[in-house]
């Protein structure tokens, strides 16, 4: 496999398995990019299906915090509807 594809891959699967802003951070370093805005603006275009998943985890989230439904159903309505619409 090619050199810039192995690079590619992984960078991508290192941010899709990144936990925290922490975690970003290092992979952008290692990536030897200056900011988190080249790399996410190089490897992080998430497909669709990977937009609603995060989507859908955030929910998950924010009802182990026992937030208020209305609040939630409010959140979640708002973080889904560019979604639904592709």
């Amino acid at each position: 496999m090619h050199l810039s594809v192995d690079l590619c891959t992984n960078a991508f699967y290192a941010l899709k398995n990144a936990k925290d802003a922490t975690a970003l951070k290092a992979v952008s370093q290692n990536l030897m990019h200056s900011n988190l805005i080249i790399t996410d603006g190089i490897y992080s275009i998430l497909n669709e299906n990977d937009v609603k998943k995060q989507i859908a985890q955030i929910g998950q989230y924010f009802s182990q915090e026992n937030i208020k439904t209305a609040e939630f159903a409010n959140l979640l309505q708002f973080l889904l509807e560019p979604v639904m619409h592709f």
